[in-house]
């Protein structure tokens, strides 16, 4: 599960990884959208790459099935979930990346729950799978209420010695799974296929306690990224 992420660069620190041609108009020039955010939380607008480049996005997806049913917003989506109605569709052709520099997790400590954050040993940036409910012909502003359109993040179970408390973790892409991803000619069958084997394991990653601040939605800070003990890096 993923309920909180960092992503402290700009630009083309995001974008120039996944570029084929240094003038590609698709990708450059969008300095406003990648303002850095180390505790990126849903329901805000955050910054996504589709196969058109850079754009904002709310994260969080409710369709109006969804809202007469009172199901709360949907943040995530399960890769085993990918053939469901409410998936399949985007797994098919609405699928982005979401650029960040790693995610938080939370572990019970005595009686609270302390945060980790989780990063690539290869460091930043890492590319999450998403999907995206934006159509150009969905609303997008004030839509029936309780309705969001926006993005998800693909999450796959955590493997043994993964750091999370929920046994899943987000689906983080090696750079030429990214470009496949978003690749609009990439098929259905295709997409599932990379997602169940996907290159990074629990080996890629390592993990340390943060601050208890990062806690609170709408507090920011990149020392929120930043070891709070002298402790050696949690590896599996």
């Amino acid at each position: 599960m993923c309920g909180r992420y960092s992503r402290g660069q700009k630009d083309l620190f995001y974008v120039e990884p996944l570029m084929t041609d240094a003038n590609d108009p698709r990708f450059t020039g969008h300095p406003e959208i990648f303002a850095p955010n180390w505790n990126v939380s849903p329901g805000t607008r955050q910054p996504v790459i589709g196969p058109d480049g850079p754009r904002l996005e709310m994260w969080g997806f409710r369709p109006a099935w969804a809202v007469a049913r009172k199901v709360p917003m949907m943040i995530n989506a399960r890769l085993d979930k990918a053939a469901s109605s409410t998936w399949k569709a985007m797994f098919r052709s609405g699928r982005i990346l979401v650029p960040a520099d790693g995610w938080y997790e939370w572990l019970p400590m005595d009686g609270r729950k302390q945060p980790y954050f989780i990063q690539a040993n290869s460091g930043p940036p890492v590319y999450f799978a998403g999907l995206s409910s934006a159509r150009p012909d969905a609303p997008v502003h004030d839509p029936a209420p309780g309705v969001v359109f926006g993005f998800v993040l693909v999450t796959a179970p955590a493997e043994s010695g993964m750091l999370d408390v929920h046994d899943r973790r987000p689906l983080v892409l090696t750079l030429e799974e990214a470009r496949v991803w978003l690749d609009p000619a990439t098929t259905l069958e295709e997409a599932l296929h990379l997602a169940n084997n996907a290159g990074k394991t629990s080996d890629d990653f390592h993990w340390h306690k943060v601050t208890p601040e990062m806690n609170r939605t709408g507090n920011n800070s990149p020392a929120f990224n930043d070891p709070i003990d002298a402790d050696t890096p949690t590896t599996k």
